[in-house]
């Protein structure tokens, strides 16, 4: 029992180990190398390629020399994870705008043998099935699923006919081919299992048993509102994000009847820019489950609400199954797995949004709404960097008007106009009237949060004096101003938007780190009648608010409504 105790803390110890030694390594390369950022490629792919044991090139001494230390602890690391550590390492020798152009991250090795396991569960035969990773990277998907045919009892010669993959970074897919062929013993085979290429431009269609893919993320900006003919199915005019174009490659990779794999953000799921998408995906294939990671850090050095996702492609037949009832998982911190329900949408259209299960009292039969409290959202619509002309930075100079940041809005606090830097005040030239002076008290919220902040929505109201000493004020584009459309209690809304009850019921309709205008509108509330009534029955204001929800149904609930 000491031992294996022994052996567990060893094990969580490792990472923190192997991370040290990363960095202790890097410094020593820079020392004998050169910066980081004028590194070469092939430098960097041989630093790489000297961590492993069965190199398929011989490391020169100097690379070795320079690695030793961290390939010895590497080398006391299960193949998984070895493998995890080399991939982030060769990622950790780029320049970090060059790493976040290319979307060069890695799946860690629990989400990998977790997506494998329930591709299993839902009747993928490792045995004999055919699959790809149109995004190899450094070969996460195809080294272990390779290593899960051996399990199998598959042989090398046979897994190598029935795995591969695509990598557009030639570098970057030699490394993953050097990974795959340490997992099965054989340095010296001619045919490549990671080939180089951009996926996107790949005619293979309906071809594999499954497809395992974490694809790059981020939208692809200058396309304004006209995209190719061939996205608009599943994108939105304007927004084209490069997962939705692998979710649809990865749809065409595989057979009728295929399992499609991905770890993807969460945004997809109930966010207002990817209604198309989800459309796209229940007319092709049936969502057998998703797993919301509940740890931010699931990629090196970035912070992204993440969830892993199986789809099941369907037929011939593009029609929509009426029953939807996907079921959701939880990944926590620990990389510990629990099933958590199953996801639920409250409209018919195949667009809708798709809510998470969630214990919350007065969810799905909520009827109250943002407008009962008599305001209607607008989005900041000041553009700094595009309307230079028009900002003065700390001194008001004509017809000028407050500026609001997003980070002039803290929660609890009166929401007052300051300069990014603290330095006084930045105001905003205009001559005429103009549709983005606001002239009423608001509550302003935060249009992006990310992921360490503790709140998805954080709101602070703007007090009666900015308005009579400026006669209005103007909002950046990361704000969303709550204006009153008649008399409206201010004060009451901002501490009830500032709830914990409130937030994480906005979680579960939100979708993303952007807070959206329409994700606001459809955001249940408690009314405010409820709300009022629920203040006078206790002091705590968090418990007024759930008790406010309970009270809040609409009539089918059985309860009572606004």
């Amino acid at each position: 029992m000491v031992a294996e105790v022994a052996h567990l803390l060893a094990r969580d110890a490792a990472p923190e180990r192997i991370r040290a030694l990363i960095r202790a390594t890097i410094s020593e390369i820079e020392t004998a190398f050169a910066t980081i950022d004028n590194l070469q490629a092939r430098t960097r792919l041989a630093l790489t390629l000297s961590l492993l044991e069965r190199s398929p090139q011989e490391p020169s001494l100097r690379y070795s020399r320079v690695t030793a230390a961290l390939r010895a602890e590497m080398n006391k690391l299960d193949v998984d994870d070895r493998h995890y550590w080399i991939s982030t390492f060769y990622t950790l020798l780029m320049s970090t705008s060059s790493r976040r152009e290319k979307a060069t991250y890695f799946t860690p090795p629990a989400i990998v043998r977790h997506l494998i396991s329930q591709a299993e569960k839902a009747d993928l035969d490792l045995t004999t099935a055919r699959v790809v990773d149109p995004a190899a990277g450094g070969a996460a998907f195809v080294s272990s699923l390779a290593g899960r045919m051996t399990e199998l009892g598959c042989v090398a010669g046979d897994i190598k006919t029935r795995i591969s993959g695509i990598e557009i970074d030639p570098h970057l897919a030699l490394l993953g081919e050097a990974l795959v062929k340490d997992r099965l013993g054989s340095q010296r085979s001619k045919r490549r299992l990671i080939r180089t290429g951009d996926s996107l431009t790949v005619s293979e269609v309906a071809k594999y048993d499954g497809v395992f893919v974490n694809p790059p993320y981020g939208r692809i900006l200058g396309l304004g509102n006209e995209i190719p003919v061939e996205w608009r199915d599943f994108c939105a005019p304007g927004h084209v994000n490069r997962y939705a174009l692998f979710i649809d490659l990865a749809f065409r990779m595989a057979k009728p009847g295929g399992l499609v794999a991905t770890v993807t953000p969460s945004s997809f799921i109930s966010g207002p820019l990817f209604d198309k998408l989800r459309e796209n995906i229940r007319m092709r294939a049936d969502v057998l489950r998703i797993d919301v990671l509940e740890r931010k850090d699931v990629f090196h050095d970035v912070q992204q609400d993440a969830c892993v996702s199986i789809f099941r492609i369907k037929g011939n037949s593009r029609l929509a199954t009426k029953s939807f009832a996907p079921k959701v998982g939880r990944i926590d911190r620990n990389w510990k797995f629990a099933e958590d329900g199953v996801v639920t949408t409250n409209d018919a259209a195949l667009t809708a949004p798709w809510i998470l299960p969630g214990a919350d009292i007065g969810f799905e039969d909520c009827l109250g709404r943002l407008k009962d409290y008599g305001v209607t959202p607008k989005a900041g619509s000041f553009v700094w960097n595009r309307e230079t002309a028009r900002l003065q930075r700390g001194k008001k100079v004509g017809k000028a008007f407050p500026l609001f940041w997003g980070t002039n809005i803290k929660p609890g606090k009166a929401c007052l106009p300051r300069s990014k830097d603290d330095g006084g005040t930045d105001f905003v030239v205009y001559e005429k009237e103009n549709s983005g002076i606001i002239r009423k008290p608001s509550v302003l919220l935060q249009r992006t949060t990310n992921s360490r902040q503790p709140r998805r929505l954080v709101a602070a109201a703007v007090p009666r004096k900015v308005l009579k000493k400026h006669k209005g004020f103007v909002c950046e584009n990361h704000t969303i101003a709550l204006v009153p459309d008649g008399r409206a209690n201010l004060s009451l809304l901002v501490r009830l938007l500032n709830t914990d009850a409130v937030d994480k019921r906005f979680r579960r309709v939100g979708g993303t780190s952007s807070v959206s205008i329409a994700a606001l509108r459809n955001l249940p509330l408690p009314s405010p009648k409820h709300l009022r009534s629920a203040i006078k029955k206790t002091n705590d204001f968090e418990t007024a608010v759930e008790l406010a929800y309970s009270m809040t149904q609409s009539p089918a609930s059985g309860r009572r409504a606004a």
